[in-house]
């Protein structure tokens, strides 16, 4: 066993707590390096695989997260070249190869995650491993080991594999399969589509790959752009027709690196790079990731990558509009005739309070591709008209005005207003900017019993006019009745 002492650069651990923000990216710096190790060698079965061991406590308590294992068939280390990265902690070779790992810091973000690490690994088949140990408890006397035969973890083939040992209670939660899988899928998926190596993960069971994130929506362009002298930059871009709280663009630089989101950086703070309907990936091998591997330096290649986009903003937010217009069009004409025959049904049940099976008999399927989108159904046809006649006694007549519905922006005066009915054209006019109708057509079942509510409204009020008593009153009945019926008729 060697004692080694730690020679870290000046302000390490600052950029090393800016570099990982979160458990994910503290783990990922390991991941990182064997990505580096499994490209260094060019081997074409290259792999990486991440092992979860988990314990059962002792007082019966569900399984908790004790340790991982990264392991790969990488280049490998011997006790030198171990020796040289703990010696220049903050000044690695890594720099000059531009990999992944820069500035050899990574090495000590095992301790955001973990109370110590064992690095075992061996540049030559068939030669026994020596392990590299880091404890957390040491770090502050920059205390290192490396043991030329380890107990716990020797292996013979040409490689490493990383333990993190002890890990953190309050960090186990963030480092669960799932949210690994997808973090790396993410992290890593240029790579993982690329075929450069394979990614497994398993806890306690068997490898499960991890796949490359696919992108939802539709692709929306597909190119190679020169950048005046300096390379050229390949595009893939998706467009969805709603708002996904986690779409963006990833960047990536230099190796097939991913680096930030497009729109983290204050260049493309901007659309279409900042609407939530575009998804992709901007990849460009000029680009040089600055020290803490967040952002990218702004060079002349970067420069003229911002020319570059920049030309092709405009035909990247049209298409996103009219994607997403078309879309809605279609997906709200759907939605409309549900809510005509559910309207048609529901008046009948009403009159004569018959089953729900002779109510609501199985609903034809709508064919998307017979859609007309700029069609506005006739929602029921009046069976009286407004305003003649309420109730007679023993009896509930049921009175619908002759409407059509239509989504149309609102005026200053009608701003406030979720709908409004337009007797020159029969027409029920719902504020398409309204928040409550922004919000409920984001779901088709949500949306559905929207315009509904929106036609009950409509309906008592030609029934009942200004008496606002008797109009909530038979509201909240009318809702009640519709509730259940409604949602066996969309269920079918």
């Amino acid at each position: 066993m060697t004692e080694v002492q730690l020679q870290t650069g000046p302000g390490v651990f600052e950029v090393l707590a800016h570099v990982c923000r979160s458990p994910l990216e503290a783990f990922k710096q390991f991941v990182e390096n064997s990505a580096d190790a499994v490209e260094q060698v060019g081997e074409k079965e290259g792999y990486i695989r991440i092992d979860l061991h988990q314990e059962a406590a002792s007082d019966g308590l569900p399984k908790s997260l004790r340790s991982i294992a990264i392991e790969d068939n990488g280049v490998g280390m011997g006790p030198d070249k171990m020796r040289a990265v703990l010696q220049t902690i903050g000044d690695s070779e890594k720099l000059n190869l531009t990999l992944r790992g820069e500035k050899g810091i990574g090495l000590l973000a095992f301790a955001l995650i973990a109370t110590e690490v064992h690095l075992a690994s061996t540049d030559t088949e068939g030669k026994p491993s020596s392990c590299l140990v880091l404890k957390q408890e040491e770090l502050k006397a920059g205390r290192a080991r490396i043991v030329d035969s380890c107990p716990l973890h020797t292996h013979s083939r040409r490689g490493t594999t990383v333990h993190l040992m002890g890990i953190l209670p309050e960090i186990a939660p963030y480092l669960a399969k799932e949210r690994i899988k997808n973090y790396l899928g993410r992290e890593f998926a240029r790579d993982l589509r690329a075929n450069l190596y394979t990614m497994l993960i398993r806890d306690n069971q068997r490898y499960e790959p991890i796949e490359p994130q696919h992108f939802r929506g539709v692709r929306a362009l597909a190119l190679t752009l020169p950048l005046d002298g300096m390379g050229h930059v390949s595009l893939e871009l998706y467009t969805l027709p709603l708002e996904a709280p986690d779409a963006a663009v990833s960047l990536y630089g230099r190796g097939g690196t991913r680096v930030c989101h497009l729109m983290d950086l204050a260049d493309f703070k901007r659309p279409p790079w900042t609407d939530r309907r575009l998804e992709g990936y901007v990849h460009c091998d000029r680009l040089k990731r600055t020290a803490d591997k967040t952002a990218i330096v702004q060079d002349k290649a970067f420069l003229a990558l911002v020319v570059a986009l920049h030309h092709i903003e405009h035909d990247i937010t049209k298409h996103i509009d009219e994607m997403s217009r078309e879309y809605q069009e279609r997906r709200l004409g759907t939605i409309m005739r549900r809510v005509e025959r559910f309207i048609t049904r529901f008046v009948s049940y009403l009159e004569d309070r018959t089953t729900l099976d002779k109510v609501l008999p199985p609903a034809p399927q709508l064919p998307g591709t017979n859609l007309t989108p700029h069609a506005t159904p006739k929602l029921l046809q009046p069976q009286t008209e407004p305003g003649q006649g309420k109730q007679t006694t023993g009896e509930r007549v049921i009175r619908t005005p002759s409407v059509l519905i239509r989504f149309s922006p609102p005026s200053a005066d009608k701003e406030p207003l979720r709908s409004w009915y337009d007797p020159a054209t029969s027409t029920i006019c719902i504020n398409q900017q309204h928040t409550d109708f922004l919000e409920a057509r984001r779901d088709d079942r949500r949306c559905a019993w929207y315009l509904f509510n929106i036609w009950a409204k409509e309906r008592l009020l030609a029934d009942y006019g200004s008496d606002a008593y008797k109009l909530a009153d038979e509201m909240v009945g009318l809702l009640t009745d519709a509730e259940p019926l409604f949602s066996q008729l969309l269920s079918r």
